[in-house]
């Protein structure tokens, strides 16, 4: 039974792990294109949708990680 415990714990802290580097990533996507979006190629209208969705995807995955937490401990209790 303490080998399932392990492997659970492991399983939890790499999603953690993933779903925190998915929302950083997304984050500094969002900040790349704000700020150098025109010197990408990207068109001046649509530079500001672009950042905005990176932004929603890094606030989805934040909200994600904490909504795994909490399913996770409920399957384990």
């Amino acid at each position: 039974m303490d080998q399932v415990a392990r492997e659970r714990a492991r399983s939890l802290k790499f999603v953690q792990v993933m779903f925190a580097v998915l929302g950083l990533s997304s984050l500094i996507a969002a900040m790349a294109v704000g700020i150098r979006g025109e010197d990408m190629g990207l068109p001046e209208g649509s530079t500001q949708t672009i950042a905005l969705a990176f932004l929603l995807v890094g606030i989805a995955d934040t909200v994600l990680l904490f909504l795994w937490e909490r399913i996770f401990q409920r399957i384990e209790t």
